[in-house]
């Protein structure tokens, strides 16, 4: 079975163990922290990361397939570099005796997001979908207790449909892909518009059945 990203994979580790709120809380909060931190906490991070990855059997490919975002927001952020330099008249030897200094915030960032998405690899792929929804609901209910509010589930459910939508995009995506290599299509130009659109039909369709779905549940 092909692995689709930021897919729940089974596993019976302290991670996987770990209940769904404690994960929802701590990983993002020492992400936000560790934005405000010098660079090289953020490093030492994704190195504890990537072995925790391996340690609990994610391969390299499996990583990398959730880390892709920020892979392509780099290689962007490189390409209207590189254009803006051309346009703008600078010697190759004047961009290579700045470059650090003008990109280094920019590089910095990059290494913070890719820590970040890792930290979010991590909480899907050792969670289920009802796992989170339980974990956001424990959290909004402890929450709505402290402030003496009514027991709604409101924030659970707009957050549970947003954490669920980038696995969902991505499941359909490959799944389309895989129909149009099947029926002997090639990946080109043409592929992406064509399948972009069912995309986005398919997609919200999900959408609008899952928001049913919780609506009658609520």
């Amino acid at each position: 079975m092909k692995y689709s990203a930021f897919s729940y994979k089974k596993g019976n580790s302290f991670l996987h163990k770990c209940p769904s709120w404690c994960k929802l809380l701590f990983i993002p909060l020492i992400n936000i922290l560790f934005l405000f931190l010098p660079v090289y906490f953020a490093l030492f991070l994704i190195l504890i990361q990537t072995v925790m990855a391996f340690y609990l059997h994610f391969s390299l490919k499996e990583q990398l397939a959730d880390l892709r975002p920020v892979l392509f927001y780099g290689v962007l952020l490189l390409i209207f570099k590189i254009i803006s330099y051309a346009f703008s008249g600078t010697s190759f030897l004047e961009i290579k005796a700045n470059w650090w200094i003008e990109e280094k915030e920019t590089v910095f960032l990059l290494i913070k997001l890719f820590c970040i998405m890792q930290s979010v690899s991590l909480i899907f792929k050792t969670s289920t979908s009802l796992e989170l929804r339980e974990g956001i609901e424990k959290i909004e209910l402890w929450v709505r207790k402290k402030l003496h509010l009514k027991e709604k589930r409101t924030f659970t459910n707009a957050i549970f449909m947003f954490l669920n939508f980038i696995p969902m995009v991505s499941k359909i995506w490959q799944q389309s892909q895989r129909a149009w290599i099947a029926r002997g299509g090639k990946k080109s130009l043409k592929m992406y518009m064509i399948l972009l659109p069912v995309l986005f039909s398919v997609g919200m369709k999900k959408a609008y059945n899952m928001a049913r779905a919780i609506e009658i549940r609520s």
